[in-house]
């Protein structure tokens, strides 16, 4: 019996695409995708973001935007 996760992903190679809840997306990110999640340097929990628009603060990161905020208090 396979996943339901690769059988979306395999509707999405025969060209069926359809719109997917932010947690589906995620799920199916996270089984075929796990190398593409950042996290973040200082609390090791996602960033959301991806290598190209990266938080670095002095060299510093990447960050989540939680603790790029905490950085920028304290600085």
């Amino acid at each position: 019996m396979s996943d339901w996760r690769d059988e979306e992903m395999a509707r999405r190679a025969r060209g069926e695409v359809r719109a997917l809840s932010q947690n589906l997306h995620e799920a199916i990110n996270a089984r075929h995708y796990p190398g593409t999640r950042q996290l973040c340097a200082q609390c090791d929990e996602p960033t959301g973001r991806c290598e190209e628009d990266s938080i670095y603060i002095a060299d510093v990161g990447p960050l989540c935007e939680c603790c790029r905020d905490k950085a920028e208090q304290t600085a």
